[in-house]
């Protein structure tokens, strides 16, 4: 199976951190989000990846300088203005590797490990175009769904079937004969009207991952809480030269060849990579080396 991840957002409500990274390349213990998630899709077989770009393609350039990760290729379709979620997939069509095969697609500000396998068996399981991961714990619940036949039924109000008790997850799983239905004349355009479209069909299923962790890195509130609570990792690279008096809140996380001065105080904080703190007390802060930003 291939991958394709969205990563041309402008990412407006990440600012300002996104005038220095995009944000599937924000850093998230030790390495960037965007390899969390394409370590995670390994695990369940995906062999090839294509991320969509916009804003800041150097440093996608500079994150993937030989076109692959962990030997698996990764293709770039740049986008001079980002085309929305609809026009981002139509474009990259060409790259497929295997035209014929579903498509998994994933939104790049999300942190999460449901299982691709259970998505993939709801999916052929049944017959759908599209496939939706979907949770009704937490965020903005805008998605109908029926369990008992594992179709979606509505998404954001649209078709007024009911209120929606579910959130889209930022995965889905479509067939390639979607792309069939895309407007032939936009470059930019939304996904949801073809999804509607088919959910009208009873072609849109839906697969529920309560149980799994999630994440949306979107703002700077989100992002630190994401790292602050997540379960206990390699939350200081081993590069990083803090000093002796310096003072380091447990839940704190320091990137690679970081310098955290004597005297400096850091309570619930990220320091990116190579990020020269200050002297001073920060709480609830990302550090970086060209801004800090209080969340």
């Amino acid at each position: 199976m291939q991958a394709f991840i969205l990563g041309a957002g402008l990412g407006t409500r990440l600012a300002p951190l996104t005038s220095i990274l995009p944000k599937p390349l924000m850093p998230v213990f030790q390495k960037p989000l965007v390899h969390h998630t394409m370590d995670h899709f390994m695990r369940y077989g995906v062999d090839s990846f294509i991320v969509n770009t916009s804003c800041l393609p150097l440093m996608w350039e500079r994150a993937f300088p030989e076109g692959t990760y962990r030997g698996k290729p990764v293709q770039f379709s740049h986008e001079d203005e980002p085309l929305d979620s609809g026009g981002g997939v139509k474009k990259i069509r060409p790259l497929l590797a295997d035209p014929a095969a579903p498509l998994l697609v994933h939104n790049g500000d999300i942190w999460t490990d449901i299982p691709v396998d259970e998505l993939l068996a709801a999916h052929s399981a049944g017959g759908h175009w599209v496939t939706l991961a979907l949770r009704s714990v937490d965020g903005k619940k805008n998605v109908g769904f029926n369990p008992a036949t594992g179709l979606v039924t509505d998404m954001r109000h649209a078709l007024g079937v009911d209120a929606g008790e579910y959130q889209f997850a930022g995965m889905y799983i479509m067939e390639p004969q979607v792309f069939d239905l895309f407007p032939a004349d936009e470059e930019k355009f939304s996904v949801v009207p073809t999804w509607l479209e088919l959910i009208r069909q009873g072609k849109v299923g839906g697969h529920v991952c309560d149980w799994a962790n999630w994440r949306e890195l979107g703002s700077p509130q989100t992002y630190l809480d994401a790292v602050l609570q997540a379960s206990s990792r390699a939350r200081i690279h081993s590069s990083a030269v803090i000093a002796a008096t310096a003072d380091i809140g447990e839940d704190c996380t320091i990137g690679q060849d970081a310098h955290i001065p004597a005297g400096c105080v850091l309570d619930d904080c990220i320091v990116w990579p190579r990020t020269h703190v200050e002297p001073g007390t920060y709480r609830r802060c990302i550090i970086t080396p060209r801004i800090t930003v209080q969340a």
